[in-house]
C-alpha cells in the first residue's frame, strides 16, 4: 500500500515528463488504429461494391459498333458476359461538365443512394459529390445540353470509382467533373454527341486471351482498357497499398520513441531512489514486490496511453472513412467495418513491448545486493572516451570544454535528440516536397511540355493533311508485358516540346526513342538502354534504343517519328489518329474524345487547397512530436545535472550562462540532425513514388530546393527554441541548496 501511494506522488511530481511519454504513446495508437479502421472500411466498401454491383474486367470503344449478334458470338466463344452502354458529355456550366450513361442490367450496375432511378424522359440521377460541390439536390430542375432536367437521385457507378474525365487525368475534382445515369430517351434527345462503349464481366476479371485480337478483327479498337490498368478503378487500390506501408512504419516509429522515453524515466528512477530500493530490500521486501510497484508507472503510462489511443483513433476513424469515401466516389454500403485484430493489436504489442523492457531494466537494478545498494554509487574511474582525448577539445574556455565534455558523455541523450529531430524534418520535408512536387509537375507538364490546348482523338485513322495543327498517331504497346502509351509524333512539332533538364529532347527522336519518367522508373532504364515494344494487336516486335528520357511525369509513354510509330503498327505512312490545336473542335463529328488542358490545369488549382491543409497539417504533427520529445529530453538533462546547475549559481552564473552550459550544447546536434535528415526525406519520397509508379501511372519530382531547406530549418530551429524555453522554467526552480544536498548524499 505505501509503495503504491509513492506512485501517484512521483507522477504528481513529474507529471510533464509522464503526461509527454503518455502523449506519445496515444498518438502512436491513435494514428495505427484510425488508419487501420479507416483503410478495412474504405477496401471493405470497395469490395462489396465492386462484387455486388458487378464491376467490369474491362471495356472498349470501337471505330464502329458491334452488332448484337457479333456481341452474343464473342460472348459464347470467350465465355464472358457483354453490355453495351451508350453515353453523351454535357456541360452543366462554363467549367464543368456531366457524363450521363444509360443505366445497365448486367455490369457496372448503378447504385442509388438517396432518391430514385430515372424512369421517365427528362429525369437524371447524378454524383453525390458532384451534386454537392456544384450546388444541386434532389428535386432540383437544371438546364443542360439543351434540355431540362430532373434530379430524381444520386447514383454511385462501380467504373468511375475514382471520377476522372480521361484515363490520363492525375486529380479527380468533383466541382468540375461528374457522373450521372438517365433514360435512353433523355440520351437521344441530348444536343451532344453520343458515343458507345461495350462492358465486360468475367468471373476471374480477367480479360480472357485471344478476345482483344477477335475484336479487333471485326472492328478497329480505338479503346481497350483492362480493371488493371483502368485509372479509375485502380487508384483506390493504390491509394489502400500505399496507405497500408504507412500505417505500420509511421505509428511504430512513434512507439519506439515513447517506449524510449519511459525507459530513460525508469532508468533515471532507479538511480535516484538506489537508497530507498537497498532499504525496502534489507527490510524484507521480495523483489517480485519491487518489480511489481515500479511496474506500476509503465501500466499506468500504457493502459492511459492505449486505452486513449484506441478510443482516439476508432473516432478518428470515421471521419477519415467518410473522407476517403467521398474522394473515392464510394457509397457508404457499411458505416463502421470493426477489426477486432487491429484493436488487439494496438493495445496488446504497445503494452507488452512497454512492460517487457521496462522490466529488463528493473530486473537490472534489482540484481544488485542491497547493501551495494546502500553504499554511494562508486564514482567513475575517470578514464576518458576516445572523443575526449582529442586535442581540439581540451583547448579553448571553460565554458567551451564543459560544453563539449557533456556532449560527448552524453551519448545516448545525443542519440535521441538526433532521431527526434530526423523524424520531426522527415515528416515535414516529406510534405514540403510533396507540395512542391505538384506544382512543379503541372508547371512542367502543361506548360514546358504540352504547348497545345486541345488533344482531338478520331474515331477513325485519318490520311488527310493538317497544315494548322499537329497530327500524331497513338496507340497501345506492351513492354514486358506492361501496357504503354505509343505516340508518333513529328519531331519538330512545336506543340511538344520532350524536355530534360531544360534540354529539348525532340531532336534525339533520330536517335532513338525518347521515354517518360514513369516508364524510365517502372523498367528501370535510362539513355543508351533498349525496350522491345509489342504491338498488342498482331504481336509484331520492335527493339528500340533510348535516347533520352524526358521530365513526362504522367503515363508510361514512348515517343518515336510518326512514320516509325506508322510502319511498326501497320498503318499508311501519312497516317494519324490524332492532333494537338490551339482551338476547340468546331464539330465533334468523327470525333472520339477532346482533352482539354486548361481544365486538367484548373483541376490542379482547385485542389491545391487540400494539398496546402494536408502540409500544414504534416508540420504541425511534426512540430508536435519535435517539441514532446525534446522538451522531455531536455528536462532530464536538467534533472541530471542538478548539482552542477545548483553549483554554477553558488558560483555567481547567470541562468542565462547556465542555459548555454547545460542546455544549449546539443544546439550542434539538432543541426546536424537536420541537415542529414534532407536527403533520407529526398530519398523516402522517391522509394515511396517508385513504389507507387506502376499503380498510379505517374511520379512526383522528388528535388529538395532552397526554400525548402530554409522553411525546414526555421521551423526546426522553432520547434528547438520553444523545448528549451519550456526546460528553462525547471531550471529556474534548480535552488542552490541542491549541490550541498549532493554532498551529503
Amino acid at each position: 500500500m505505501i509503495l503504491r501511494k509513492t506512485i501517484s506522488r512521483t507522477i504528481k511530481e513529474k507529471k510533464f515528463q509522464y503526461a509527454g511519454v503518455t502523449l506519445l504513446l496515444v498518438l502512436a495508437v491513435m494514428l495505427y488504429v484510425s488508419l487501420s479502421m479507416a483503410i478495412t472500411t474504405l477496401e471493405e466498401r470497395n469490395d462489396t461494391f465492386t462484387r455486388e454491383y458487378k464491376q467490369e474486367a474491362f471495356h472498349w470503344m470501337s471505330s464502329d459498333p458491334l452488332p448484337d449478334e457479333e456481341l452474343q458470338a464473342l460472348e459464347e466463344q470467350f465465355e464472358v458476359t457483354l453490355e453495351r452502354r451508350a453515353y453523351q458529355d454535357i456541360s452543366t456550366d462554363e467549367n464543368s461538365s456531366l457524363r450521363l450513361f444509360e443505366p445497365t442490367t448486367e455490369v457496372n450496375l448503378p447504385f442509388i443512394s438517396q432518391g430514385e432511378m430515372p424512369e421517365n424522359e427528362g429525369e437524371i440521377a447524378i454524383a453525390e459529390t458532384f451534386a454537392d460541390r456544384n450546388g444541386f439536390n434532389i428535386g432540383d430542375v437544371v438546364s443542360m445540353g439543351g434540355l431540362e432536367a430532373k434530379i430524381t437521385g444520386y447514383v454511385f457507378l462501380p467504373d468511375y470509382i475514382y471520377m476522372i474525365e480521361q484515363q490520363t487525368d492525375l486529380l479527380a475534382d468533383a466541382s468540375i467533373f461528374g457522373v450521372g445515369v438517365t433514360t435512353s430517351e433523355t440520351l437521344a434527345a441530348l444536343s451532344g454527341n453520343e458515343q458507345q462503349q461495350i462492358l465486360g464481366w468475367t468471373n476471374s476479371n480477367e480479360v480472357p486471351e485471344g478476345l482483344r485480337s477477335a475484336v479487333n478483327t471485326i472492328s478497329t479498337l480505338l479503346q481497350f482498357i483492362s480493371s488493371e490498368d483502368n485509372a479509375r478503378i485502380q487508384f483506390v487500390e493504390s491509394e489502400i497499398e500505399g496507405a497500408q506501408s504507412l500505417i505500420t512504419t509511421l505509428p511504430l516509429f512513434i512507439l519506439g520513441l515513447s517506449i524510449a522515453m519511459v525507459l530513460m524515466l525508469m532508468k533515471r528512477r532507479l538511480e535516484l531512489q538506489r537508497k530507498e530500493i537497498g532499504t525496502l530490500m534489507a527490510l524484507g521486501y521480495r523483489k517480485r514486490e519491487l518489480r511489481r510497484h515500479y511496474l506500476g508507472y509503465a501500466w499506468i503510462v500504457g493502459l492511459i496511453g492505449t486505452m486513449t489511443g484506441l478510443v482516439l483513433g476508432a473516432g478518428l476513424s470515421l471521419p477519415l472513412s467518410d473522407l476517403y469515401a467521398t474522394y473515392f466516389n464510394l457509397p457508404a454500403l457499411s458505416m463502421f467495418d470493426f477489426d477486432p485484430v487491429v484493436l488487439v493489436v494496438g493495445f496488446v504489442i504497445p503494452l507488452v513491448l512497454l512492460l517487457s523492457l521496462t522490466m529488463l531494466v528493473v530486473n537490472r537494478t534489482l540484481k544488485t545486493e542491497p547493501l551495494t545498494l546502500l553504499k554511494p554509487k562508486e564514482m567513475s574511474s575517470g578514464k576518458k572516451s576516445w572523443l575526449e582525448k582529442l586535442p581540439w577539445l581540451n583547448k579553448g574556455s571553460f565554458i567551451r570544454r564543459f560544453r563539449l565534455r557533456l556532449l560527448v558523455r552524453s551519448k545516448a541523450r545525443s542519440f535521441y535528440i538526433f532521431l527526434g529531430v530526423m523524424f520531426s524534418t522527415v515528416l515535414l520535408l516529406f510534405g514540403l516536397i510533396t507540395f512542391n512536387s505538384m506544382d512543379r509537375l503541372v508547371e512542367t507538364t502543361y506548360e514546358d511540355i504540352q504547348k497545345y490546348e486541345y488533344a482531338v482523338h478520331y474515331s477513325s485513322i485519318q490520311t488527310e493533311d493538317r497544315d494548322d495543327d499537329s497530327p500524331y498517331t497513338m496507340a497501345e504497346v506492351t513492354i514486358n508485358e506492361e501496357k504503354v502509351s505509343l505516340y508518333g509524333i513529328e519531331p519538330d512539332t512545336d506543340d511538344l516540346h520532350l524536355m530534360s533538364e531544360g534540354e529539348r529532347l525532340n531532336d534525339q527522336l533520330t536517335e532513338g526513342v525518347v521515354i517518360s519518367r514513369p516508364l524510365a522508373a517502372i523498367q528501370k532504364v535510362g539513355a543508351g538502354d533498349e525496350l522491345t515494344l509489342t504491338n498488342s494487336f498482331n504481336d509484331k516486335k520492335w527493339t528500340v534504343q533510348v535516347a533520352g528520357v524526358a521530365d513526362v511525369f504522367i503515363g508510361s509513354n514512348v515517343y518515336v517519328p510518326r512514320t516509325e510509330a506508322n510502319d511498326f503498327l501497320g498503318y499508311p505512312e501519312s497516317a494519324y489518329t490524332s492532333v494537338w490545336q490551339d482551338d476547340k473542335p468546331a464539330s465533334m463529328e468523327n470525333v472520339f474524345m477532346v482533352e482539354d488542358k486548361q481544365k486538367v490545369m484548373a483541376s490542379f488549382e482547385s485542389t491545391s487547397g487540400a494539398t496546402r491543409n494536408s502540409v500544414l497539417g504534416m508540420s504541425v504533427f511534426a512540430v508536435l512530436i519535435g517539441v514532446i520529445v525534446l522538451t522531455l529530453l531536455t528536462n532530464l538533462i536538467v534533472e541530471e545535472n542538478s548539482p552542477s546547475i545548483s553549483l554554477f549559481k553558488v558560483m555567481g552564473y547567470h541562468e542565462k550562462e547556465v542555459s548555454k552550459l547545460v542546455l544549449n550544447v546539443y544546439t550542434p546536434i539538432v543541426v546536424v540532425s537536420y541537415f542529414i535528415s534532407i536527403p533520407f526525406a529526398s530519398l523516402g519520397i522517391e522509394q515511396t513514388m517508385n513504389t507507387l509508379v506502376q499503380q498510379t501511372g505517374f511520379i512526383f519530382p522528388t528535388d529538395v530546393t532552397w526554400w525548402m531547406v530554409l522553411i525546414g530549418f526555421l521551423v526546426i530551429m522553432m520547434t528547438y527554441g520553444i523545448s528549451l524555453s519550456l526546460s528553462k522554467r525547471k531550471l529556474k526552480k534548480v535552488s542552490l541548496q541542491e549541490a550541498l544536498k549532493k554532498q551529503q548524499d
